[in-house]
């Protein structure tokens, strides 16, 4: 009787309160293979196979979980069936180094999924001839499925990676780091007609040295410092374009919004309204950044400055300046 009563309760398995798993479609996924590359592709990632990222999903809307996200194939097989579709051969290994799915909420404008991958193609005596860091950003549409989002990332990925292959579209410096994300802590000086400003910032992105634009998000410690008062805000709205100008020279063009506080000088000001304690600050720059490709160790800037202040009121409501920049990256 008790055993009948105990078949009675549904299965308890831990594993449901471990992991779930995301299955992501790709355009390859129907395609017929009927012949076999002379070129290989070897998938060299710590895990290979059908995983293509781990994120955090909700078990029955609360418990948090591992969620597995994972191809119909293997990423091996999958990459040469877009080489395969494409018809592109060749002699020669291309190795799948890393591959990365997160989100990115840094950039004030361009938030959204990315894919951040590392490979490397090898010709046929195992001489290396090109290596590409990739990176790709996708905004979803409202309500749009996770995994929809990711197979468009990793069909424009992969697409691109034949057609670099194909076109040889080769960059000959190979990336002299272990892949990861690197540390950049940078140090905005701006001189101003009466004070200074110093907006500290600290970063941690995968590189984009092989990159001729990308787009970052880093809003920073904000002090100034003016003739007769101070300002301090923590974080805000920030968004930085980079351009590679060519193999030493980096373009920054930075806009921000932030929101902070002021303290005034009270010899100088006997009565100020009580909003003049907040800060309210848009501000752009413009730089020429000494950034060479692969750097490791400091970089220095030289820009212009501008800020429109909308509080306080007692200060000069468009102020600007000249900036000077110093920072460090640690691959």
């Amino acid at each position: 009787m008790l055993s009948g009563r105990l078949q009675a309760f549904p299965k308890f398995d831990i594993n449901e309160f471990i992991a779930d798993t995301l299955t992501v479609s790709l355009p390859v996924d129907l395609f017929k293979v009927d012949r076999q590359l002379k070129f290989k592709i070897v998938d060299d990632r710590s895990v290979p196979g059908q995983i293509i990222g781990i994120q955090t999903s909700k078990k029955w809307k609360y418990i948090p979980v591992d969620q597995y996200v994972v191809i119909q194939n293997e990423l091996g097989s999958t990459l040469e069936h877009y080489f395969l579709r494409d018809s592109v051969d060749m002699n020669g290994s291309l190795y799948i180094k890393n591959l990365y799915h997160w989100y990115d909420g840094s950039p004030a404008l361009s938030k959204g999924r990315k894919l951040n991958a590392y490979t490397v193609l090898e010709d046929s005596s195992g001489n290396i001839v090109s290596d590409w860091i990739w990176e790709f950003t996708l905004k979803p549409a409202k309500k749009e499925k996770s995994e929809l989002v990711i197979g468009k990332l990793m069909d424009q990925w992969l697409t691109e990676q034949v057609k670099s292959v194909r076109e040889e579209n080769f960059n000959r410096s190979i990336y002299p780091y272990l892949y990861r994300r690197q540390l950049m802590n940078w140090w905005d000086v701006v001189l101003l007609q009466n004070g200074y400003i110093i907006n500290a910032h600290l970063t941690l992105d995968f590189p984009a040295d092989q990159q001729e634009s990308w787009v970052r998000g880093s809003p920073g410690i904000f002090y100034r410092k003016g003739r007769h008062h101070q300002s301090i805000a923590f974080g805000g709205k920030d968004q930085q374009w980079y351009t590679r100008l060519n193999q030493n020279l980096v373009l920054r063009i930075n806009v921000s919004y932030r929101f902070g506080f002021n303290n005034f000088d009270p010899d100088k000001y006997d009565y100020l309204d009580v909003w003049n304690i907040l800060l309210v600050n848009f501000s752009a720059n413009a730089s020429i950044e000494y950034r060479p490709v692969y750097l490791k160790g400091l970089f220095l800037g030289l820009g212009l400055h501008a800020s429109i202040n909308v509080l306080p009121e007692v200060i000069d409501r468009v102020e600007p300046g000249i900036l000077f920049t110093a920072g460090i990256i640690l691959p």
